[in-house]
């Protein structure tokens, strides 16, 4: 192989290194904004659900109050002790 067309052929290998090593970038950034969309996602998630568990906890000490305080109730509680 002649020297002249060594160099054409090394440009060449040159040129689609390049290209690859840019494509490799792109990807590692599309996977790091998508990994960063995934993380304030969850944490969202995690939010809503830790105060969804919240208000349930809530309303069933409300309805647990409300059933104890209810006279009909009381009654039903008194005669299962008897």
């Amino acid at each position: 192989m002649k020297p002249d067309e060594f160099k054409i052929v090394l440009e060449d290998i040159n040129e689609k290194f390049e290209t690859l090593i840019e494509g490799h970038k792109l990807l590692n950034e599309n996977l790091h904004r998508r990994d960063e969309e995934n993380r304030l996602e969850h944490k969202q998630l995690r939010e809503g659900v830790l105060s969804v568990r919240k208000d349930v906890f809530d309303l069933r000490k409300d309805l647990t109050d409300h059933r104890e305080n209810t006279e009909l109730h009381a009654v039903k509680k008194r005669k299962k002790v008897s």
